[in-house]
């Protein structure tokens, strides 16, 4: 196997922060660089001037055409800024072993002889098909085009979803193509089981969703009012959403607003509501928080879900650890939390949540991404 002593990983936005998306690429790196291995961060978010100009005559192009345009970072003029970037870090770190990519969009194919390896959720042309159900518009298949491009040119791509893994397998039959499992985006750890006695006694619901997930928390909070009526005690937490995204609230529900990782305010709370919260409810339609999920159980909290494709295919259609809840009917809904607050081995659905997370960390995920890099390098 080849040592690997040096890397370039590219970022859409700054890894040191944990605000960067769902706080992946701080894991990778820091991870990365926790094994004794130099990382060179490369930043390729789009430049803000830029895009707000880009952005401004695009809402006024809307006015004249209905062809979905999606926006400066999907843009052929970002995509060439990009690649001009990942040319400048090829010359400045001439000694990287290898590039990795946090993104479906870029690669350092017809670049660099070294190999490059992606590492993201879903490529773009998936996202489209598969969550807004529709064909790409004429603009968007432009980006499709280049996004396919620097995919095929990968000497591996590795998606963190399974069912994005079939479709880029499916689309990209050339490209070696990975899923890993999944991995918990979890700064701590909580302080062991005997925090299922105070959420045992708690009863609080906790939510993280933003306004993409908005329909899940109505859902939720119509159950509540319902639920309230034979359990007075009852609480909710919303992470992600303020008061003013809803109708009056009912008595009993608090709403946090989004909660940054990189403010220690922020970071402290989000883990106290983890730690606390009886039950970790989101039954969107399509997709959940799937990483806010896994960080949840990690704390020892049954969840309450839709039964969407990727949670389906990580853990199965009967998990022992919460409640899969199909029907729309907000009684439906309250009456699946009941049984999982008053659940008689609700010890035994926390003690379980936490048990099939513990082991995906980011440390044993990325010795698995590190070993397919390695292998990459040997096999040039």
């Amino acid at each position: 196997m080849v040592e690997l002593r040096e890397l370039t990983v590219y970022s859409n936005g700054d890894s040191r922060k944990l605000s960067t998306w769902s706080n992946i690429p701080y894991f990778v790196t820091e991870t990365v660089e926790a094994k004794g291995i130099q990382v060179h961060r490369v930043d390729l978010s789009p430049r803000p001037w830029i895009a707000l100009a880009y952005n401004i005559f695009r809402k006024i192009g809307r006015v004249f055409q209905k062809n979905g345009n999606p926006g400066y970072f999907r843009s052929g003029l970002h995509f060439h800024d990009a690649r001009r970037r990942i040319r400048r870090a090829v010359r400045l770190y001439p000694q990287s072993q290898a590039h990795l990519f946090l993104t479906f969009s870029f690669s350092a194919t017809g670049i660099t002889e070294k190999p490059s390896i992606q590492l993201c959720d879903w490529p773009f042309e998936y996202m489209l098909r598969h969550f807004e159900g529709r064909e790409p518009s004429r603009r968007e298949a432009q980006s499709v085009k280049r996004e396919n491009s620097q995919i095929a040119g990968s000497d591996a791509v590795i998606s963190l979803f399974q069912g994005a893994a079939d479709f880029l397998s499916h689309r990209h039959s050339g490209v070696d193509v990975h899923y890993l499992g999944p991995v918990v985006n979890a700064l701590c750890q909580p302080d062991g089981p005997q925090i299922v006695e105070v959420k045992q006694q708690a009863q609080r619901l906790l939510y993280v969703g933003n306004k993409k997930y908005l329909a899940g928390a109505e859902h939720l909070l119509a159950a509540f009012r319902h639920l309230k009526e034979n359990h007075p005690a009852v609480s909710l937490d919303i992470v992600g959403m303020r008061e003013r995204d809803f109708s009056p609230l009912p008595e009993g529900v608090r709403c946090h607003g989004y909660l940054d990782k990189d403010v220690e305010m922020d970071h402290r709370l989000f883990y106290k509501l983890l730690s606390n919260a009886s039950v970790f409810v989101n039954t969107t339609p399509k997709w959940g928080p799937f990483s806010a999920t896994l960080e949840a159980m990690t704390f020892y909290t049954p969840v309450i879900l839709r039964p969407y494709e990727e949670f389906v295919a990580t853990f199965g259609l009967t998990p022992d650890f919460g409640r899969y809840c199909e029907d729309d009917a907000p009684q439906a809904l309250c009456d699946a939390i009941e049984s999982v607050l008053k659940d008689p081995s609700y010890v035994e659905l926390c003690l379980q949540a936490h048990e099939v997370v513990k082991d995906a960390t980011w440390e044993r995920y990325l010795d698995q991404v590190l070993a397919h890099i390695g292998h990459t390098i040997e096999d040039r």
